[in-house]
């Protein structure tokens, strides 16, 4: 009997050990991701227990910052069940064009925990890609969403880049008059450098829009990215703390996102959350060694025009189509 006991109190003392030892869990606010002007979905992470179950997970969010309450300011609690591991909530009912501010959070039985805040700004009314339930025909060429900006020549400038699956997303990047992307990105490599080439936007021999995409999809000329630059207005703004980039609004309202993805040279990304930087399909003809093409850029103060660059330099792409 008295051995029996020592047992009991052995155990018992194993046990308090054990939950004095516990911690708050950890948890990780980890993306926002499919943003309209009304909703958006957040990916978080519950990447350890801290010793105890968690009975709790969610994601909290708010018109302000959580470090500076506005007590004005709307704020909600979405739950997504218990324990560790991947976990996702869907916000709705937000308001378009408006900073929302979110963070995940987790519970155990020691407490409370949250992860990192992430903002990000809801698209504005209209913008949505259509509405729902419209055809899709109306709205894509061959598979891939269009925008009509209103511009005088009728030109329709693609939702995404080639290699995106988002306008959110920068794709891949691609050196002047090449079809692949690649790993490494210098004057070596890049066939296209010093050869005496006129512009060949749809020839699907150097254009990789009309390559990848097909129909009438193309890069867009020097003359048309100066279209989109003397009738658009830029607004340059944050999605989220991990993407930023450039709201293009055309005449009549209607806009696309060009995210900021910088350019690459050799193994290295440039001004990634600084520029948002375009190839064009045309040569850059006033250089005598023929390794030049033009290009169209955004910077993060809204500042826009086009541009000269090597045309081994790897840049994304965003088709247009008329």
């Amino acid at each position: 009997m008295k051995k029996y006991f020592i047992l009991l109190m052995s155990v018992a003392a194993l046990l308090f050990s054990c939950g004095k030892d516990a911690e708050k869990p950890t948890v990780k606010t980890a993306s926002v991701v499919d943003v309209t002007s009304t909703s958006a979905t957040v990916n978080a992470i519950v990447e350890n227990d801290g010793g105890a179950e968690v009975t709790k997970r969610g994601v909290e969010y708010a018109c302000a910052s959580f470090s500076e309450p506005d007590h004005d300011c709307y704020m909600g609690i979405i739950y997504a069940g218990s324990g560790v591991g991947e976990f996702q909530c869907e916000l709705t009912d937000l308001y378009p064009g408006e900073t929302i501010y979110v963070r995940a959070f987790a519970i155990n039985e020691v407490g409370e925990s949250y992860g990192e805040e992430i903002s990000f700004v809801t698209l504005e009314e209209g913008n949505d890609g259509g509405n729902e339930g419209e055809e899709d025909a109306e709205t894509n060429i061959n598979g891939y969403e269009y925008v009509d900006l209103g511009l005088p020549s009728g030109l329709k400038w693609a939702s995404y880049n080639v290699g995106a699956s988002s306008p959110y997303e920068v794709g891949e990047y691609f050196s002047w008059g090449e079809l692949k992307s690649k790993d490494r990105y210098s004057m070596d490599n890049c066939p296209t450098y010093g050869v005496p080439m006129g512009d060949f936007s749809g020839d699907a021999e150097y254009d990789v829009a009309a390559f990848a995409w097909g129909s009438t999809w193309r890069m867009p000329t020097e003359t048309e990215v100066l279209e989109l630059k003397n009738n658009c207005t830029m607004e340059w703004v944050m999605i989220d703390n991990n993407t930023q980039g450039c709201f293009v609004t055309g005449p009549n309202g209607n806009q696309i996102y060009l995210p900021s993805g910088g350019f690459m040279t050799e193994t290295n990304i440039d001004f990634a959350d600084a520029e948002a930087a375009y190839w064009t399909s045309t040569p850059d003809n006033n250089e005598h060694d023929q390794g030049f093409a033009t290009f169209f850029y955004v910077y993060n103060n809204n500042f826009c025009n086009r541009g000269w660059m090597s045309r081994y330099v790897g840049m994304p792409v965003r088709p247009v189509s008329e």
